[in-house]
C-alpha cells in the first residue's frame, strides 16, 4: 500500500515537472508585453525564432501569425532549416505550419518560393501524405497562394 501511494506521488510530481517546464523560452518569450513580438523574435537564433514561432501559431490564441515574418526575412538561408523541419517531422501540423513560413516568404519578396521547382515538389509532396482533411485543406491553399500571388 505504501509503495503504491509513493509511486503515485512519484508519478505526479514527474508529471508536474514535466508539464511545468515544458517549453520555457518559449512561455517566457509570450509572457512579455506583446507589442513588440515580431521585433523581439528578430533578436532570436533561426533554431529559437522557429521554436517560437511554433509555440505561437500551435498554443497561443489567436495564433501568431505575424511571428512567421523574421523567419521570412531570413529568405534562402532559412530554406534549408525550413526543409529539415519538414523532413525530420513530417506531421500536418509541421507541414502547415512550415507553409505558412513560405508564404510570408513570397509576400515579403524575401525568397523566389514559386520558382524553386524542387521545394515547390517537395511541399507538394509533403501536402499529398497528409492524412487531417482540414490541415491538407488548408495546406493546399497555401500552396496555392504561393503559385499564385495576390
Amino acid at each position: 500500500m505504501k509503495k503504491a501511494i509513493t509511486a503515485r506521488v512519484a508519478c505526479a510530481l514527474a508529471c508536474l515537472l514535466t508539464w511545468g517546464c515544458d517549453h520555457p523560452m518559449e512561455r517566457s518569450f509570450f509572457r512579455e508585453p506583446a507589442g513588440a513580438t515580431v521585433e523581439r523574435l528578430r533578436r532570436y537564433e533561426l533554431p529559437d525564432q522557429y521554436k517560437i514561432f511554433r509555440y505561437g501559431i500551435d498554443r497561443i490564441e489567436p495564433p501568431a501569425f505575424e511571428l512567421a515574418d523574421p523567419i521570412a526575412e531570413r529568405g534562402p538561408m532559412a530554406v534549408p532549416f525550413l526543409l529539415e523541419q519538414l523532413n525530420g517531422t513530417p506531421d500536418d501540423k509541421t507541414v502547415n505550419d512550415v507553409l505558412l513560413i513560405f508564404m510570408a516568404m513570397a509576400r515579403l519578396k524575401t525568397y523566389d518560393v514559386q520558382r524553386d521547382l524542387a521545394l515547390m515538389e517537395t511541399l507538394s509532396s509533403k501536402i499529398s501524405t497528409m492524412r487531417d482533411p482540414f490541415w491538407k485543406t488548408e495546406a493546399m491553399r497555401s500552396l496555392e497562394n504561393i503559385r499564385r500571388p495576390s
